[in-house]
Formats: C-alpha cells, structure tokens, sequence
C-alpha cells in the first residue's frame, strides 16, 4: 500500500474512533414497541400506507382493535383530525375494513395496520400535512412516535382539507 492509502485508511480508522460515524437511521427498540410506517400507494388521491408495531418487550402483546394515533405537524403540534376505524367511508379497499380479532404478538414478532386517506383541497380552510405521529397499540396504552419510512426524517401524510384519517384493525 501507498504512503497515501495509509494516510486515507488511518484518517478514517481516526473518524471511527471519534464518533466520526453516523449513527443508524433506524430508530433503537431496547424494551416496549417500535411503530414504522412501510410501504404505501397514492393513486388519484387516495393514499394508503402500511404501518406496523415490533414488540420490543419481554412480554407478548395482546392486540384486539385499533390503533391509537395522533398525527402532528411540522412544530409537533397536534392536528385537529378524525381518526376513524376503518374506511370511515374514505374509500373501499379491499379488506380495509374487516373487524378486529384478537392476536398475539410475542417478543421480537409485529403485527400491521394502515391508514388512509384522501388528499383533496377545497380552498375552505387551510390544508393540514402530518410531519409527525404518535402512536398507541390501544387505548390507554404507552405512546410513541411513529418512525417514517427508512431514509426520511419526518412523515409526510398530505390529508389537504379533508381532515379524516381512516385507520385499519391490528392484523398479521
């Protein structure tokens, strides 16, 4: 090797060292929940992005409903938006709408969910855009944030003025 590979090789053993590195994008799970938005698809603006919970915990996680959600903008203020089980009536997806069974999610298992929605702006009041949410396996549960999607710092769910967000049943 090189006088200069050394060089560039030892400069950047040196960076390791000192906390030169960046860190991982993927948020840390040690104990409770994890909640990450994956994969969505916009068509006409319908939107509807999947969104899954990892237990992090020792203990298995019961789930039978919805989950909690509450959805922030850019200044993580909340929102004043309808969360809906289900459709609400947004639109008929195949299977959005099937009711809540019970399940189990063990340690290092998930379970998912979705939300949906339509970006429609009427020009009455002002569009909202969700940078940020907050997220609860049920009611009365622990909140946490909702993780975007990998290689983005915040969410982006583009409501416009329709002020509803329709949230699918646990699911595997």
């Amino acid at each position: 090797m090189r006088a200069g590979g050394r060089i560039l090789v030892l400069l950047a053993v040196l960076a390791g060292l000192s906390g030169g590195a960046t860190a991982s994008a993927e948020p840390v799970c040690d104990n409770g929940l994890r909640f990450s938005m994956g994969d969505g698809d916009a068509a006409m603006g319908l939107r509807v992005v999947q969104v899954q919970v990892l237990n992090c915990g020792p203990e298995s996680l019961q789930l039978n409903g919805y989950p909690q959600v509450q959805l922030l903008d850019e200044d993580r203020r909340p929102l004043t938006v309808d969360i809906l089980e289900g459709s609400g009536g947004i639109s008929s997806v195949e299977g959005f709408d099937d009711p809540p069974q019970p399940i189990t999610v063990l340690p290092g298992e998930t379970a998912k969910s979705a939300f949906m929605w339509k970006n429609r702006n009427t020009g009455e009041v002002e569009p909202q855009l969700a940078r940020y949410a907050d997220m609860a396996a049920a009611p009365g549960g622990t909140w946490y944030d909702l993780a975007p999607r990998p290689g983005s710092t915040t969410l982006y769910i583009d409501l416009g003025t329709t002020g509803r967000l329709g949230v699918k049943a646990w699911h595997r």
